[in-house]
């Protein structure tokens, strides 16, 4: 199993077009490249322990993750 960088260390990831699409989707709230990509991250992290935890798929397998819920914003 690789491992990430350590904390402090910096992640380099090389842009596509479907990164740029989905960063300028998620910045046009006002949230910075980086904020994107920790905010994206700690999402499917969190899919992908909760379906360990649940029994799912075997812990270190990708889960298919095929739905969502959101919560409307009330102003």
């Amino acid at each position: 199993m690789r491992k990430p960088p350590p904390p402090g260390k910096g992640l380099s990831v090389r842009m596509d077009a479907e990164l740029y699409d989905d960063l300028t989707v998620m910045m046009s709230t006002g949230i910075t490249a980086s904020d994107a990509v920790k905010h994206a991250v700690s999402l499917v992290a969190q899919m992908y322990s909760g379906a360990w935890e649940e029994g799912l798929v075997p812990e270190g397998e990708q889960p298919r993750i095929d739905s969502f819920n959101a919560s409307r914003y009330d102003t």
